[in-house]
This record gives C-alpha cells, structure tokens and sequence, in this order.
C-alpha cells in the first residue's frame, strides 16, 4: 500500500533484540524512500513496550529528537491491521507491532487511526548484523500535531530531546570513566574524583559493585551488558537536564570500553563539541596492562589487542586480524575470548595462530585481574582452548621469543640483537651503540639489493622475508641514499 504521503507521519516500529543502528536506519531510510517522504516529515515513533529499552530506537528517536511511545501488547492486539502474523503473536501477545503502533499513534482521543491510513505497510529489513527490523508508516488521522498516548493506553513514552524553553540554565556534564581493574588501589584518584562529584552513575550491574563505596546519595542506574547505547543515551539525557553522569567502564573507557558507543550518540544527536554538555575521558588501566603487570613483562615490545566477540564484528574481520597479527610476531591479548555461548571462538583463533607460532608459544590467562576471584594460569597455544577461560578472562599470547621463566612471562626488548649481554653488554660485532641494527632498515636494503644484483627473483625475496612482492619491487627502486642521512643516533626505545 504505497500512496502519496502526507506532511505528518507517525513510524511504527519492531526489531530484534539487539538490533544495530545501522539497520534500524536503513530499515527507515528504504520505508520513507518508498513513499517519497522525509525524515522531516515523520512527528513520532511508536513500538511495543517490550523495545522500551532497545537501544537503537531509543538512540533513532534521540537523533530525530521527536517523541517515541510504547504500547502494551493488550493495547495493540485490537487493532485491525493488513498484516497480522501468528508468529508476532506468539511472541509478543499481540498479532502486529509496527502496523498497531503507528495507527495507535496516528490517531487521537486513545483510538486508532483507521487501516486507509497506513501509506506504507509493514516493510521488513535484514540488515548486516543478521537482525530484523520492521517500519510500517501511518498519517496523523486527522491531520494535526500527535498527541500524546492517553492514560487509558498505560503506555510509555520517551522524549530524548529535552525543550530548550525549560532547560537548566546550567548544562550537564558527562565523565567516561575508567575504573581500572576493579580494586580501589587500582582507580586513578581523578576517577574516584569523578564518581564522587557526579550526581548520577551509570554501568553495567558489575561495575556498578566495583565502585560501591562511592555511591551514597547518589541516582544509581544499572544496564545489562548489551545496552551499551541505552546507557549512552540515559548519559546524554541526563547532561541534558544539567547533571553530573559518571558513565562508568571497567579497565579504560576508550579500549572496548563507553567513550565510542557515547561519541556515536553524542554525534547523532546533533552534539558538537561546542556544546553545552561538557564530556571528560577519565583515562585507567585496561585489562591489558593491569593482567601484564600480573604476569611478569609479556608487553615489552609490539604487542596488540583483538576482541573475539562477534556480537558487533563479523568473524571473517576478526578471523583476518587474528591471522595478520599471528604471521607478525606481535605479542596479543585477547578480549572477550570465550563466554556462555561463544564458545568455539578461542579454538577458531588457536587455530589461525598455530599456522604461524610454535606449539610452545607461551600463553598466560589471567581472570578477574586484581579482583576477589582473580587466577592466573600459565600454559601453551597447542593447550590454550583447554584451559577454563571466560568472559572475565583475557588471554595473553607471547610472541616467537617471548619465554615464561620462574613463573614470570618475559618479552625479551631485543637488546641481545645487539649487545653481548654476557660480556658485560659490549656491542656485537658490526652493530654500534645509539644507532639501527646491522639489520635494520638500512642494512637490510643493501642486504636486499646485493640479493637482487646477484640474480635472486623478487618474488623469491619476497617469500623469503614475508613481505608482499610489490612492496619488494617498490623498495628495490628506492635509492639508499635518500635513506642513509636518516640513521642518525637516537634513544634505545
């Protein structure tokens, strides 16, 4: 049922829990393309109120700042809609969501707007993240300004954009805090600092026990560990009515941590940072760092981090990270490396490492770092997927000269490279002190040319070190002596 559209509109909307922004906007973008409508032309959203705390309807509603309301399923199951599904009811309690909900919206004085209202059917999307999401579209019957849902309806509704004719005159600010490892020791004084002068603290239900102590006479709001943009959104809220939020993270916020997800809202809802709303980063160790120092030195030289949650990555992305970094020689720490349901994720990435490092690669899995359950084990790549990891665990694997010796994992800097350290650290032959290794750049290029001069095909070379065969041929045309100027003395970093 495509027809011209009118200038209000109410959105009716549904999707899976879980559902990512990007879908949901894509879902809405194709709906009102179909019709020939704008975003300016829609006045109101409208769901069930089992999506009250759906993120990205929430974080949709707060980017167009119009209203959103949420309806008992009892509210929508009597309203006469094109497409009612046996399914939808089953799982919901009433045979249409999205069609019910922009009717109900549509119309006034607590009744629907009728079917001839409805310009766009239920139009269903499947985005990227393997969810789906539903917009039906209805006119404001009659045309005029929604009101909002009766109380005869018991429904919710939301208005993330506050009225700037009755805002603080004082705006808001908002603190991405992070708390470290989960002990007081541990918390930089500027975030306890942080959580104590806030009004309002907001974190998943674990973090939320980590700071407790700080938390009298506080607004205490706990999120599950999936409403990310549902907290970042509460946070914006907040500011917005001129509070103080602490929005908290474990480890640092800006490594798999808020500062992201709240920056994506923040720049969604208009936010520059020009605004009113005032936002602090308040840096802490991550997880990284605090189950390194646990351990022994395994972060000395070039290290990485990779998440192996695939709730927001596709694995084939994940899967490539894993394979680069592992034919690198890089040190890794894994985050999220297994859970209650993910389980197959940590083999899949022993799998992929054992392509390139020795079955005796050390590994450490440290769980709950510095916290009242905390353990440490030590053990292998080729026996790493036994061991008990979960969600509370980080992995932590050492690269082809990483050794664990007297219960200590030890990255070695590379100073042996250069410096005989058994007689009492004089240089080795042909290296010299504050300068590239023999090997570095400059010395592997002429290596590398005398290679080619002797006949040695690139593609050879290429495969000998490693390194892609255009990189070879783009380097053999690169005179050294642009490059020699540049090996001057520098620190031993």
């Amino acid at each position: 049922m495509t027809q011209p559209t009118a200038s209000a509109l109410v959105l009716g909307l549904g999707c899976d829990r879980g559902t990512a922004f990007a879908t949901l906007q894509e879902a809405v973008s194709q709906a009102l393309h179909q019709i020939g409508a704008q975003v300016g032309n829609v006045v109101a959203l409208a769901s069930i109120d089992l999506k009250a705390d759906e993120p990205c309807l929430l974080a949709l509603a707060q980017q167009w700042g119009c209203p959103i309301h949420f309806y008992p399923a009892a509210v929508l199951a009597p309203v006469p809609v094109p497409n009612p599904s046996a399914t939808v009811l089953r799982y919901t309690g009433t045979p249409s969501v999205s069609e019910a909900a922009a009717l109900l919206a549509a119309g006034t004085a607590g009744q629907p707007a009728p079917i001839h209202a409805l310009c766009l059917e239920k139009h269903k999307w499947r985005g990227a993240d393997g969810k789906n999401a539903t917009v039906s579209i209805a006119r404001l019957h009659p045309p005029m300004s929604p009101s909002m849902p009766p109380e005869s309806h018991s429904s919710m509704t939301t208005s993330p954009t506050p009225d700037t004719t009755t805002a603080p005159a004082t705006a808001g600010k908002i603190m991405l805090v992070g708390i470290g490892p989960g002990s007081a020791a541990h918390m930089t004084a500027r975030a306890r600092e942080a959580i104590i002068e806030a009004d309002t603290v907001i974190g998943y239900v674990t973090y939320i026990k980590l700071v407790a102590d700080l938390l009298d006479g506080k607004e205490v709001i706990r999120k599950s560990m999936t409403e990310e943009l549902d907290r970042a959104v509460t946070a914006l809220e907040s500011a917005r009515q001129g509070k103080k939020v602490a929005l908290i993270s474990s480890g640092d916020a800006g490594v798999y941590g808020m500062a992201g997800p709240t920056y994506e809202v923040l720049f969604q809802a208009g936010w520059t940072p020009d605004d009113s709303v005032q936002v602090e980063i308040i840096p802490g160790a991550s997880a990284l760092n605090s189950c390194a120092a646990l351990v022994g030195a395994p972060l000395t030289h070039d290290f990485c981090a990779i998440s192996l949650s695939d709730l927001l990555t596709p694995w084939p992305t994940i899967a490539r990270r894993l394979d680069a970094v592992a034919m690198a020689d890089f040190v890794v720490a894994l985050y999220n490396p297994k859970s209650g349901r993910r389980t197959r994720q940590i083999v899949e990435a022993q799998r992929l490492f054992l392509r390139h490092r020795r079955p005796d690669t050390p590994v450490a899995i440290v769980k709950s770092a510095y916290r009242r359950r905390e353990s440490i084990v030590f053990t292998t790549l080729d026996q790493m997927a036994e061991a008990d990891i979960g969600m509370l665990s980080t992995v932590l694997i050492g690269n082809s000269n990483t050794v664990v010796r007297h219960g200590l994992m030890v990255t070695p800097r590379g100073y042996a490279n250069k410096y005989d350290l058994e007689q009492n650290g004089e240089t080795r032959d042909g290296e010299k002190r504050g300068r590239s290794l023999s090997t570095g750049l400059l010395g592997w290029l002429e290596t590398l040319q005398a290679q080619y001069a002797e006949g040695i095909a690139i593609e050879t070379l290429a495969q000998q070190y490693r390194l892609p065969t255009d990189y070879i041929r783009a380097t053999l045309l690169e005179p050294i002596s642009e490059l020699a100027s540049t090996d001057t003395a520098e620190d031993e970093v």
